[in-house]
């Protein structure tokens, strides 16, 4: 289908010459016509105007549609502005004078709350649309499609297609997540991963696939060209384009029905501006200055202790040399070992990072300074309240735009984080600015796996730090209000960065826009074999409530940032503890070989074996369990053959090896499952209370001992080592049998407490890596 740019801009041209930021429907099917779309037959029966039998002669069908043409009136149905009648001069002038007679009441009435007065409403309609009743595929669910596309406030344009109707609501509550409709940006996804989000939807199997013993009645090929079209008109007409003079906020097709293999439109609606979405990059190569410093600057350190004073401590402690460490305090010449300047312009240089701790209202002179006497390349702005407490959104207003005429203008200008955000820990630039007294928090200082962690906020980050002190971050960013630098500025930065392996990121709400380089970011992350992982909230409207109170920051579409980060293969994790489980899990995974989604699922529990099985389908795929080749059924029948398991238990997967068998058993069948050519990765999940096995370190009343040579927990460390292949344990049980949990955790083995947590992570890391 070919796009007509031109002829859709003079459409959205006259609708705005006339006061209005829609199109009425006939304007719809103009401009979907100038999108190559086949629209029905049809003609505009203006109010007051005679109707042509010659018209309706045209049309070609015995029976016609009339519509009310009305910029009032957007849902027809509602008030009773459609009617299927016969195609009779006669007839039609019937249903136009009825509709013309009904409607204002109907609608003053349904509407009240507009106070709009039926006179008004009567003077509003402008006509009818006489449309063919089109003849189309009646298939029950899935007759009726939905196509459209909207400009989300995080990520700019995006597209969906789905089920539609007048239950596409219903539906979509009430399928499946990824089951009723799909989202897809606008641009950066292959042929290929527009049919893989479109396949699992419970419409794509009833129109493109063949469904008892009938052929589909459309081509996967001609949903992909239709989705398509809608991508390009949506990056065409994007709020990021300026070759373009406006910005399709909606366009929506519904119904959209099947006629002889090809996909009309039947209703639709669209709203335009000339909104333009300011995309201008801060230069995110500064935050090398911000991250790992050679100098710092610092205001607001008391004599006394207070936050700044705090933060200069832990500055200090985390070895930055006190030479390079220089404080803005009038009336000393020194505190804690570093040198005091009266003021930002006595500063002996321009210092890398400058970290400002004043109450709000005291921030943006002192930032003026700094930018002014170019005296900083990089700023934290710690104060709290700044955007949240009334009176101070000016205050962010008034930074930003000091830093955007700075680098409009070609001059320098620091980059800056915050405000209202706890500091960043940065290992590499050996300084940690949160103002949390270290006897409050023991920073980890575990494994150094590469981690990153970008929050917008900052205790948030310290939580899960401090839940998670085995591995030790290079980067923990507390990044607030996102004043300046954003949650896509880091990720643009981070990907780049050859230490940082996995970025874990808690977002509440992103920046007009910046999800979509967001996005672009992750995806270019995974591309270079990190991993992304994103806690995101703010999903509820109760939530958005909360996040603009806590983080002076609006919230997007849930489903939307969902379905975009899914698509870059960013790992979406849906509560705190799985947030968790997947850092863990993603770091000691490590290294591990990721070829492909057929799963070996074990236990010594029935009602695991079933529950894991239940969890191997998920929103964003499935796993595969596979079918254990011969050699590995012989393997197995041989391990349990010794406590005569095998004259019990039959082999397949999942496997139940029952309570009987002891460590070799357990371990001999997990081995043979790992070497199995047919399994890419497995569960080896343990309900560790029975005697069989030694799952309890040295005791009084019992001789089991978890660090023997032979144990459970040995054989499965040894095991963990020998193998590329990934594989995850569960141990399904209360605090007595921690001990067992942490010693294969300080053996680099994932842990997890719960069989389905423990297969839902390896879905959605097996997914991620792209297997199939």
């Amino acid at each position: 289908m070919k796009i007509s740019a031109s002829v859709i801009n003079s459409i959205l041209e006259k609708a705005e010459k006339e006061g209005r930021n829609f199109l009425l429907e006939p304007e719809v099917y103009h401009l979907l016509r100038a999108g190559g779309f086949p629209v029905p037959k049809h003609f505009f029966l203006r109010k007051g105007s005679a109707l042509s039998a010659s018209k309706l002669k045209a049309l070609g069908t015995e029976k016609v549609v009339v519509k009310v043409v009305s910029p009032l009136i957007l849902h027809k149905s509602d008030v009773g502005g459609v009617a299927v009648v016969k195609a009779s001069v006669k007839v039609v002038q019937a249903a136009a004078r009825r509709m013309y007679r009904e409607i204002p009441e109907k609608y003053s009435r349904l509407y009240a709350r507009e106070k709009i007065t039926a006179e008004q409403v009567a003077d509003s309609i402008r006509g009818f649309l006489v449309v063919e009743l089109v003849d189309f595929v009646q298939l029950g669910f899935g007759a009726e499609l939905l196509l459209g596309l909207r400009v989300s406030q995080d990520f700019g344009p995006v597209v969906t297609f789905g089920g539609g109707g007048l239950d596409v609501e219903y539906l979509n509550e009430h399928l499946k997540e990824n089951r009723g409709l799909a989202i897809l940006p606008a641009e950066g996804l292959s042929r290929e991963k527009i049919i893989s989000v479109l396949e699992p939807l419970a419409v794509y199997g009833k129109v493109a696939r063949d469904f008892r013993g009938c052929p589909a009645p459309l081509k996967k090929e001609t949903i992909l060209e239709a989705v398509q079209v809608f991508q390009r008109l949506a990056s065409d007409f994007s709020p990021f384009n300026r070759r373009t003079d406006f910005t399709l906020e909606e366009l929506e097709v519904n119904p959209l029905v099947i006629r002889k293999g090809r996909l009309i439109p039947l209703d639709g609606l669209c709203r335009f501006s000339r909104r333009k979405m300011d995309l201008f990059r801060r230069p995110v190569d500064q935050i090398r200055h911000l991250l790992e410093p050679q100098s710092i600057g610092i205001i607001g350190v008391s004599e006394k202790m207070n936050v700044g004073h705090i933060i200069l401590n832990n500055i200090i402690q985390n070895g930055f040399p006190r030479e390079k460490i220089y404080v803005v305090k009038p009336g000393l010449e020194c505190i804690e070992g570093c040198r005091c300047f009266p003021d930002v312009a006595s500063l002996p240089e321009t210092v890398d990072l400058f970290i400002l701790t004043l109450g709000a209202e005291m921030v943006y002179p002192v930032m003026k300074d700094l930018v002014e006497k170019e005296k900083a390349r990089s700023v934290i702005i710690i104060a709290g309240g700044l955007g949240e407490k009334a009176g101070t959104e000016n205050i962010e207003s008034e930074i930003r735009n000091l830093l955007l005429e700075r680098r409009k203008k070609g001059k320098p200008a620091p980059v800056v984080n915050g405000g209202n955000c706890l500091g960043i820990i940065s290992i590499p630039g050996k300084y940690d600015s949160t103002f949390i007294p270290e006897y409050k928090f023991r920073r980890p200082a575990g494994i150094q796996a590469g981690l990153a962690i970008v929050s917008q906020s900052g205790a948030f980050m310290l939580s899960r730090m401090s839940n998670q002190n085995r591995f030790e971050p290079i980067y923990a960013i507390s990044a607030g209000n996102q004043l300046d630098l954003t949650l896509g500025d880091y990720l643009n930065y981070l990907k780049d960065r050859p230490e940082v392996r996995l970025i874990a990121v808690y977002a509440e709400g992103l920046k007009p826009g910046d999800g979509w380089r967001f996005v672009e970011a992750a995806r270019l992350a995974v591309k270079a074999g990190k991993k992304v992982l994103v806690y995101k909230s703010g999903r509820s409207p109760e939530g958005r409530k909360a996040t603009a109170s806590h983080t002076a920051s609006v919230a997007g579409d849930y489903a939307v940032s969902r379905a975009l980060f899914a698509q870059a293969g960013v790992m979406v994790a849906e509560t705190i503890e799985e947030f968790e489980n997947f850092i863990k899990g993603m770091i000691t995974l490590e290294g591990k070989k990721f070829s492909g989604c057929r799963v070996g699922l074990i236990s010594n529990a029935g009602f695991e074996s079933v529950i894991m099985a239940d969890n191997i389908r998920g929103p964003e795929g499935q796993l595969k369990l596979a079918e254990f080749s011969e050699k590995t059924v012989a393997r197995i029948l041989k391990a349990l053959q010794p406590l005569g398991i095998d004259r019990l238990q039959d082999v397949h997967n999942p496997l139940d090896v029952t309570p009987m068998a002891d460590d070799a058993a357990f371990c001999g069948c997990v081995e043979a499952i790992l070497d199995d050519e047919n399994i890419d990765s497995a569960v080896v999940s343990c309900v560790p209370m029975t005697a069989a096995l030694q799952t309890l370190p040295p005791g009084e009343n019992h001789k089991e001992n978890i660090f023997d040579e032979g144990s459970l927990a040995d054989r499965l460390i040894k095991l963990f080592r020998r193998t590329d292949k990934p594989f995850v344990v569960n141990i399904d049980a209360g605090k007595l049998y921690d001990p067992l949990c942490q010693y294969l955790e300080e053996n680099g083995l994932p842990v997890f407490r719960r069989c389905d947590q423990a297969v839902s992570f390896l879905r959605k890391l097996v997914i991620s890596a792209g297997c199939e």
